[in-house]
């Protein structure tokens, strides 16, 4: 926003790619350091709230001793703040004192600073890719609309007629042709208006599948960065701007070609039956869409507060559901029923907003309308009186204003939709603008054989260029078949160093190698389909025992299933269950112990028969019994086997140590 107002027109996506955000958070410092690659110059402040006038606005204020908001600007006794996990809205300065920390930051345009667009758009087309027949099935869409619309534009004057020629002749006759011929175009009509819902919905359908899918394919080979810096349920609200979207391609654009067709007609019309008249309803509609406009800025805001607000409150959904057990056991059910009490009373406040807004838009719609239609029926009445109109004329007339204002009205709201839709557009844009994960981008087209040598070369690590290393200029070797552990102190990177060597995450420096050959060129996808990994926070999903060993193959093997179990020490347990491995487990628990789920766990990274297999403490569950029985079974197999630890037992069972310390490796 700072920058924006500065003359560089950017996103926050644009902002994340070009300058990775750590996922531990931003400090003042962090945002010195990024504003200076901007070419802004910097000047933090500690100062009372009493002189928050006096800072250069926009200015960055420390906020809640957790985050930071922007100050707009200060009058009398309010300040304008913009706070990125809310909205931007008025506080009283004595509000503003419960959450500034009395330390700013005021931003300012170096030498070097050049104003520029670098914002970067989302294609529509982008969202659907290629979906075949939908433009035929639009185009229906659209022609059976037209022939709806063409008895809109009949019916009024079939009222004239019967007015104007029917009644002052009382010719029964002529009466009963109108009636028929207007009833045939009844019968047209309702048979239009069915097959196009028909139509309509097969391609809304068609429609929002294939956005969704073109959406999750993009949201599943993103890296897996990306998704350790953002809340489930934030991930959830931007995947559901798919459903505005689908509905204004579809409804919305067919809707509003329609609603201009009939508008742009019907407004010919009146001018046809008085320029007056319709120069009185084209004002009306004038000023209720400057109405639309002057709100517009604050429903954009209502909205994105209600979208952030509502991922807030799924994601405390969401993690209290997961962290059950726990909140059972220490009692703190009510704390965290009342924190999400807090999230839902947020989402809610943001609804209300909207619902408030609406309100006023109403109130304006009903009497700019209202007044409107009063000065009509006087102005067409005393037509009638003189001379000018007839009463069938007045009938048609106000028929047809009826139908210049509703349809003119849809088209304005159409376009606010259409507006709107950036918002969902850019929400959208942090999935679909993002790189996709290197093993998609590198690798061999042809699957290469893996022996199981891995090796780093220099290799520097850091979770983002603000942070310190994790890792650095460490180097090792480790030969196929090998049964190395990797220990040292909490905080040392043994996680780090096990993603790197899967390729899960990109060094900032150094080399890969796998077999001698440099990872991207070895073919990252061969290198993952022939190596298994098992991390700390590896879930059981959904399902039976068996489908989460095979990871739900769509063709598994039983006899595979059964060896992997046997090779984990697990097969016994689970034949001793009444479902055997039809046992049902999920997410968020099961009658499985510890033991059990690392056991099933391993199983299923031994379905694959790996080359290389890697483990994230893969063990500590276990008893020294089956911990033994495990490593024996998996000795015989002849891979390798890199395993983090800090259990005495699974150390001392591998043929070599290696000790992380100070970001550099010792060997044993």
């Amino acid at each position: 926003m700072v920058v924006g107002f500065h003359g560089l027109d950017t996103d926050l996506g644009s902002l994340r790619r070009r300058f990775p955000p750590s996922p531990r958070g931003a400090t003042l410092r962090h945002l010195m350091d990024i504003a200076d690659r901007l070419n802004l110059v910097t000047r933090p402040v500690k100062l009372p709230l009493e002189q928050l006038a006096n800072l250069t606005v926009p200015a960055i204020l420390h906020w809640d001793l957790n985050h930071f908001v922007v100050l707009e600007r200060v009058a009398k006794n309010r300040a304008m703040i913009h706070d990125p996990a809310g909205r931007t809205r008025w506080m009283p300065l004595a509000e503003v004192s419960d959450h500034f920390t009395g330390v700013a930051l005021e931003l300012t345009p170096g030498e070097g600073f050049v104003p520029a667009r670098e914002r970067v758009k989302v294609r529509l087309s982008t969202l659907w890719g290629r979906l075949r027949g939908l433009g035929g099935a639009l185009g229906q869409i659209l022609v059976l609309s037209l022939v709806m619309q063409a008895f809109v534009l009949v019916l009024p004057y079939y009222t004239q007629l019967a007015i104007d020629s029917v009644l002052p002749t009382g010719d029964r006759d002529l009466l009963l042709v109108l009636a028929l011929g207007f009833g045939m175009f009844l019968l047209i009509n309702v048979g239009a208006a069915f097959m196009r819902s028909f139509v309509l919905l097969a391609a809304g359908s068609r429609l929002g599948f294939g956005i969704s899918t073109n959406v999750a394919r993009r949201l599943f080979r993103l890296p897996v960065t990306w998704f350790e810096r953002r809340e489930t349920g934030d991930i959830l609200s931007r995947f559901q701007s798919v459903g505005p979207i689908q509905q204004a391609l579809v409804e919305g654009a067919v809707g509003a070609t329609l609603d201009g067709l009939l508008a742009v007609t019907t407004l010919v019309l009146l001018f046809f039956y008085s320029p007056m008249l319709a120069l009185l309803a084209v004002g009306a509609l004038l000023l209720y869409a400057i109405v639309r406009y002057i709100t517009f800025a604050a429903e954009r805001a209502a909205q994105e507060a209600l979208i952030v607000t509502a991922g807030k409150e799924q994601t405390t959904l969401i993690e209290s559901l997961q962290g059950i057990v726990a909140l059972r056991l220490t009692g703190r059910e009510m704390a965290r029923h009342a924190l999400w009490q807090t999230r839902l009373a947020d989402r809610t406040n943001a609804s209300l907003r909207i619902g408030r807004i609406g309100v006023w838009q109403s109130t304006a719609n009903t009497l700019i309308f209202g007044v409107e239609n009063i000065l009509a029926i006087y102005i067409a009445i005393s037509s009638v009186l003189s001379g000018g109109f007839s009463v069938g004329m007045v009938f048609a007339y106000m028929a047809y204003k009826t139908q210049f204002l509703e349809r003119s009205g849809t088209l304005v709201e159409q376009l606010i939709a259409f507006a709107m839709l950036r918002l969902h557009l850019e929400r959208l844009s942090d999935i679909t603008d993002e790189e996709e994960d290197r093993s998609f981008r590198l690798g061999a087209e042809a699957k290469t054989d893996l022996n199981g040598a891995i090796e780093l070369r220099e290799i520097s690590y850091r979770y983002a260029p603000t942070e310190p290393f994790v890792l650095k200029g460490v180097s090792l070797r480790i030969e196929a078949g090998e049964h190395v552990a990797i220990t040292g102190p909490s905080g040392t990177g043994k996680t780090t160093i096990l993603k790197l060597m899967t390729g899960l995450v990109e060094p900032e420096s150094g080399q890969i190698m796998v077999d001698g050959i440099p990872i991207e060129k070895f073919g990252l996808k061969s290198f993952h389909e022939q190596i298994s990994v098992i991390l700390q926070d590896d879930v059981l999903f959904t399902g039976s025992i068996a489908a989460n060993i095979a990871l739900f193959d769509e063709a598994p093997d039983m006899q595979q299933i059964l060896w992997a179990a046997q090779m984990a020490a697990i097969h016994d347990e689970i034949m001793a269950m009444p479902m055997k491995y039809e046992t049902l487990v999920s997410d968020l628990g099961s009658t499985l112990s510890g033991g059990q789920k690392q056991r099933v766990l391993l199983a299923r990274a031994l379905y694959r028969r790996p080359k290389i297999l890697l483990m994230d403490e893969g063990t500590s569950h276990l008893d020294s019994e089956n911990e033994a029985l495990v490593n024996a079974a998996i000795a015989d197999l002849g891979i390798t086997r890199i395993i983090v630890a800090h259990r005495l037992e699974t150390i001392a069972a591998a043929n070599r140590v290696l000790r992380l310390t100070g970001g550099g490796v010792e060997g044993e």
